[in-house]
């Protein structure tokens, strides 16, 4: 990522307020090392370059269903570079020549069908590691759910205890 790191001035201003030796001293010196030096730092960047992975067969239990997906270590090498003056703009306006999109947590969600029709068009991966990966998943879900109910089952125990 090549960037434009602009430190425009790193300006310290000293504190004017002075610690006289009475009141709370821990108190004090809190405020002082608060207040001592105010850092003020900006850093801007000129473009962005996307590099594209390979998208895998991954090892992540935490799937909602279905297989994982992964990046893998193969990329293109052929980068995506493009601007970023648009993106610099503070004004989110709708008048803004470069408006701002934020997807929400549902479109960025693959679904299991997808992932799986992405995993089937990679001839790298056979049906055979789809469902290894898919019993091992099955596997640490269901570890994970047992020791969520031995947690809870501990919890209720001291909660009686107490009483």
């Amino acid at each position: 990522l090549k960037s434009c790191l602009s430190s425009s001035g790193s300006i310290f201003n000293r504190s004017k307020s002075s610690v006289n030796g009475f009141g709370n001293s821990a108190a004090s010196q809190t405020n002082r090392k608060n207040e001592e030096f105010n850092l003020v730092r900006r850093v801007s960047f000129s473009h962005r370059r996307v590099r594209e992975y390979e998208v895998t067969l991954g090892d992540n239990p935490s799937v909602s269903s279905g297989a994982p997906l992964s990046l893998g270590w193969r990329y293109n090498p052929q980068e995506n570079i493009s601007s970023l003056d648009c993106h610099n703009e503070t004004s989110e306006s709708p008048s803004s020549s470069c408006p701002r999109i934020r997807r929400s947590m549902s479109e960025l969600k693959i679904s299991d069908q997808e992932r799986h029709h992405r995993l089937r068009i990679d001839p790298n991966v056979s049906m055979e590691d789809i469902f290894d990966v898919l019993q091992s998943t099955e596997a640490a879900r269901l570890e994970r759910k047992e020791s969520l109910t031995e947690l809870k089952m501990e919890v209720l125990k001291r909660r009686q205890d107490m009483l």
